[in-house]
């Protein structure tokens, strides 16, 4: 039994070998939480002996080419440290890799965490990092073009994204406060949607292409998702008087929105939407400009490794 013992510990300790860490860090996340929040995980890193390179990301999109120069380069392991908009460029920069995901969360939503029981403690979740399970997950994607992680939102979700974007201050309420604001004042929209199960028209105030359950930091808007069934949900929420939809509001951010009459639900692989507005749209919580013509969004199943508590 000692011998055993012996061998699964040199074992644990070849592998934590064979694994390259290369973090991209993007220190302008959470406001400036993440530059705060770094030095202290830094020196996590460099009291556990963990080998590992870094690059500090500045500008929108620099991730994507910075995890594929650190699949080039031959790290197995990529460390998003940031929110959600980190998360999904170095997800679309691993796409088609055998690199393994890992986050440390420093943003303002950490909805992919959610989602996944990852800690939102950055110290915790650099425990996981070490000592944590590999996972294959599914992602989506819009358009030919663009992965996500969490989800595509369109209307009033990705007014509220936009606004809090624009905020000096960025965290949980914020998202909750420009909500409440964006339901009294935002304009319903037109949408045909049509998957392998049909086709439907609806004049909506939020549609949602979701592969987790959770965006706009914390809310509920696809309860039934997760991210290993090979599907994304499409969440489209009807039009309601202005002040019925405050009523709904808290409904949508606990996930008990699907009963409501004027609420389409619908599980699928693909789906294509069209509509005669022009929308307002986010992917994982950041801007994202949809085609004027209409658009598609399917599921890439079992699509990346993550590792998760």
């Amino acid at each position: 039994m000692v011998c055993l013992d012996i061998m699964g510990i040199a074992l644990v300790a070849w592998v934590m070998d064979a694994r390259k860490y290369f973090l991209i860090v993007n220190l302008i996340a959470g406001r400036g939480r993440c530059k705060q929040l770094f030095p202290k995980i830094r020196q996590e890193l460099d009291r556990r002996k963990i080998d590992y390179d870094l690059h500090y990301t500045n500008e929108p999109m620099e991730a994507v080419d910075v995890a594929k120069m650190g699949i080039e380069a031959g790290f197995t392991h990529l460390v998003a440290m940031g929110g959600d908009g980190t998360v999904n460029e170095v997800v679309n920069g691993m796409y088609g890799s055998d690199a393994v995901l890992a986050v440390i969360p420093a943003g303002t939503g950490n909805d992919f965490i959610r989602s996944l029981g990852i800690p939102d403690d950055p110290v915790g979740a650099l425990d996981t990092l070490i000592h944590g399970k590999e996972r294959t997950i599914d992602i989506g994607r819009v358009a030919e073009d663009r992965c996500f992680v969490n989800g595509l939102g369109v209307g009033l979700d990705a007014k509220v994204a936009q606004t809090v974007l624009q905020k000096e201050r960025r965290h949980a309420t914020a998202y909750l406060f420009a909500a409440i604001k964006e339901a009294l004042r935002f304009p319903a929209f037109p949408v045909e949607i049509t998957t392998e199960e049909g086709s439907f028209s609806l004049d909506c105030v939020s549609l949602g292409i979701a592969n987790a359950p959770y965006c706009g930091g914390g809310f509920k808007l696809a309860p039934r998702a997760t991210m290993t069934d090979g599907l994304i949900d499409i969440a489209a929420i009807g039009d309601f008087p202005k002040l019925e939809r405050l009523i709904r509001l808290p409904q949508a951010r606990a996930g008990k929105h699907l009963g409501l009459s004027r609420v389409r639900y619908q599980q699928t692989t693909r789906a294509e939407i069209t509509s005669s507005s022009k929308l307002v749209a986010h992917i994982d919580g950041e801007p994202y400009r949809l085609p004027r013509n209409g658009f598609a969004a399917e599921v890439l199943p079992q699509a990346i490794r993550v590792i998760t508590s």
